[in-house]
């Protein structure tokens, strides 16, 4: 069986790496100034200028079985036209659905699911509306395009509002009320091409200027009624968008209420803890979804993490020597400022041993004294205080 994945980032690079033992070929299509160097050597890369046709892509990738994404920044229209020639997963209307914030807000509001109050604006005069009805604080964000905490303006003030309109006249625009949240979530859902749905547990995150820093599972103190609403809301979005693959959901919890804030339609940063848990690890559960196999089972019993790499690799040979008691993976990507280079993978009997642990990798790979989450292990609201106000 030949994937062609979209994408030659390091979600491709483990997607190949976890379809290997499963028998599977793959390739790849880049984008014209896109690095290759997570996916060298595991399958052949195929340049796209944007001009080529989708038979030509199909042809040059060598006739796939089926096409999935490694991130939502793809041509929907190609996905359209590759579909005619073999399967594409997931589906070219459900990659537009999330590649646009307001569309995503949309579908969010037509199914019920709860989200933070919104309005769209395109210009100064939409957007002084806009904080008008909703009043401080607010995020506004582009309503396409950014990631890692790109395109997007913090307002606390009526300064802040006029100083962005002096210097955007117009735009494609998402304005929402800020939370106060006690915890980010993440639930990540997998459906296959049969229809059969399973749902990892969720993830607690904590970022670092907009960008992941790490993933724990399970998280701390969740009511039933959000962890029920976790699975209610991503088997929602899962069936109404006919998916096929691997969603991710980026929540706040709020009390018992669960805010949907983004959605992600291919494999996650903060599903990385499943490569080393119990759980089918979401890379092969994505391609079992995509080949219509049974899905893996998705439940841990023991606590797991995840802590990226950012930024820096000089000290590769210190990160190698840390990894015996737990996974390293590396993404064969020259250092850049915040760029994600790798990440270890923990796997322990209680929370704190993990907190520990992920504390230890911190402060190694960081050379900085304090892991943010270990001084809030006991849960209660505010543990996030110092990453506020994000959104």
């Amino acid at each position: 069986m030949h994937v062609g994945i979209i994408g030659c980032g390091q979600l491709a690079r483990m997607l190949a790496l976890a379809g290997w033992h499963m028998g599977l070929r793959f390739s790849f299509l880049a984008d014209e100034r896109e690095s290759t160097g997570c996916v060298d050597g595991l399958g052949a890369v195929v340049r796209w200028s944007g001009e080529e046709a989708p038979a030509e892509i199909f042809l040059a990738l060598g006739k796939p079985d089926v096409v999935t994404v490694e991130r939502e920044l793809v041509d929907a229209d190609l996905l359209a036209g590759l579909a005619e020639f073999c399967r594409v997963c997931p589906g070219a209307d459900a990659v537009r659905m999330c590649q646009h914030r307001l569309r995503e807000k949309q579908l969010l509001s037509s199914l019920g699911i709860d989200n933070a109050p919104y309005r769209h604006a395109s210009n100064a005069a939409e957007l002084r509306q806009a904080v008008d009805d909703l009043g401080y604080p607010l995020v506004i964000k582009t309503c396409s395009g950014g990631y890692d905490g790109k395109g997007q303006w913090r307002f606390n003030t009526p300064g802040d509002l006029e100083s962005f309109c002096g210097q955007h006249a117009e735009g494609d625009w998402l304005v929402e009320r800020r939370i106060d949240f006690d915890a980010e979530i993440s639930v990540i859902g997998v459906r296959s091409a049969t229809g059969e749905v399973a749902v990892y547990p969720p993830a607690e995150n904590l970022h670092r200027d907009g960008i992941l820093l790490t993933s724990i599972t399970p998280p701390r103190e969740l009511s039933d009624a959000t962890r029920d609403a976790c699975h209610d809301y991503i088997q929602s979005l899962l069936e109404s968008l006919d998916y096929v693959g691997v969603l991710a959901v980026e929540c706040f919890a709020c009390g018992d209420r669960l805010l949907v804030n983004e959605l992600a339609p291919r494999v996650h940063n903060s599903g990385h803890w499943t490569m080393l848990s119990e759980a089918t690890s979401q890379f092969e559960n994505h391609l079992r979804a995509l080949l219509g196999l049974p899905l893996g089972t998705t439940r841990t019993h023991r606590h797991a993490g995840m802590i990226n790499i950012l930024g820096r690799n000089d000290q590769a040979e210190n990160l190698q020597a840390l990894s015996q008691d737990c996974a390293l993976h590396l993404y064969n990507k020259p250092a850049a400022p915040a760029r994600k280079l790798g990440h270890f993978n923990v796997l322990c009997d209680t929370r704190e041993a993990l907190l520990a642990e992920l504390g230890r990798l911190h402060r190694v790979i960081y050379r900085q004294d304090e892991f943010p989450l270990e001084d809030t292990s006991s849960g209660g609201r505010g543990a996030h205080q110092a990453e506020r106000p994000r959104f």
